[in-house]
């Protein structure tokens, strides 16, 4: 509200109208002042929401793991269904076991029992089957102690086999804060009925050999056998080896490599006891690789190799460019693999091949390959018939 104030102020009224007059004023006239209205009373701010409690982390208890379940849609001879993986350890029942961790000498270990569940249903919901399995399932393959220990891991799909009939699936198993374990491949009927237990790869030792079907799914690859319907299992154990790794070339042929000699006891010189391998001339100079049919398991070609190496379980240094398979041998070079056809393969030793200089040209696929003491860059000429590769030697 603004007030004006006038010094001789005259007011009249004529008729109807109202008009106000003013006369000249001698002190200036005061400042217009500005009254703000009070400010409206506000009823009392409720309290902040208490805050939430934030839950509990699960205990840590070694072997022990909170339940864990995935759903999954798969297709099995086109039609889709679902399958559930269910795992869970049981707080309430403990398991003992005993290992000899040295000749004569015995440890005890403890653990919790554990519950696998596999349910698969069709498209509209219907239960096919439900397996249930627990820990004892696993013993024979994977070693009482070992599962024992382990917390009870979430079974993994690996693939459907239609020519063998088999859903497949992986198991693993692992000592709490170690890198022992063991890992089983279990092969299911469409029935939910248990058709094999295979050997998967041991997450710290054994042959570099990951569980795989082939190609077009008629055969399944695991650590220790080849399975094919209608044949028996191919067994890979030898007498007078351990084998390195094994992997699928193609549909048809599966590559097999061993190190020579068989594991033993071995006492060393500071007296300490382990396991090692002595292998003769003759086993040394002996072809340990094979190229072997699948089906027939006829050996394809046969041809020494010994760029593998040894930390935490085998490796096979290599890789696969085109229709090649190149394993690498430090000491040496390249071993040229063709995937069809047969005979031994071609050796490409680093005398004969360049060493890089930039630029890398069009034509070339750069791969970079690690052993056991060097990393390799190769860069390989695609557009040539005859091998044509240049290499680099990294630094660390």
């Amino acid at each position: 509200m603004r007030v004006l104030l006038a010094v001789g102020l005259l007011a009249t009224l004529a008729g109807c109208e109202q008009k106000l007059h003013s006369t000249r004023a001698d002190a200036p006239p005061l400042p217009s002042v500005s009254v703000a209205p009070s400010p409206p009373v506000l009823p009392p701010a409720a309290p902040p929401p208490a805050p939430k409690a934030k839950p509990l982390p699960p205990p840590e208890i070694p072997g022990w793991a909170p339940p864990v379940a995935t759903d999954t849609l798969v297709l099995l001879d086109g039609q889709p269904h679902h399958l559930r993986l269910e795992a869970e350890t049981d707080s309430t029942h403990r398991l003992t076991a005993t290992y000899e961790e040295a000749p004569g000498q015995l440890e005890r270990v403890h653990g919790f029992e554990g519950y696998y569940t596999i349910t698969l249903r069709d498209q509209a919901g219907q239960q096919v089957f439900r397996r249930r399995l627990r820990k004892a399932a696993f013993f024979k393959k994977a070693g009482p102690d070992i599962v024992t220990e382990s917390e009870a891991y979430q079974p993994q799909f690996l693939g459907y086999s239609r020519p063998l009939g088999a859903l497949v699936f992986t198991f693993d198993f692992m000592v709490p804060d170690s890198d022992v374990g063991a890992q089983v491949v279990l092969l299911l009927d469409r029935a939910g009925n248990v058709l094999r237990l295979s050997d998967g790869r041991g997450p710290g030792s054994g042959p570099e050999c990951e569980p795989a079907l082939s190609p077009s799914g008629g055969a399944l690859l695991t650590a220790s056998e080849l399975l094919r319907p209608g044949r028996p299992p191919l067994r890979f154990e030898r007498p007078d080896a351990e084998l390195v790794g094994a992997s699928f070339l193609t549909d048809s042929t599966v590559l097999l490599v061993y190190a020579p000699g068989k594991a033993h006891l071995i006492r060393f010189a500071d007296g300490m006891e382990g396991y090692g391998r002595t292998p003769t001339a003759q086993q040394q100079q002996a072809p340990n690789a094979f190229v072997r049919h699948v089906r027939t398991g006829r050996v394809l070609r046969r041809f020494r190799y010994h760029g593998f190496y040894e930390e935490m379980g085998y490796t096979i240094p290599s890789f696969r460019l085109q229709a090649t398979h190149y394993l690498l041998d430090e000491k040496r070079g390249l071993y040229l693999l063709p995937l069809a056809g047969v005979g031994v393969p071609v050796e490409l030793r680093f005398a004969a091949m360049p060493r890089f200089t930039p630029p890398k040209r069009l034509a070339e696929v750069r791969v970079e390959v690690h052993s056991a003491q060097n990393s390799f860059a190769f860069y390989v000429d695609t557009s040539s018939v005859q091998p044509r590769i240049r290499y680099q030697r990294l630094a660390e």
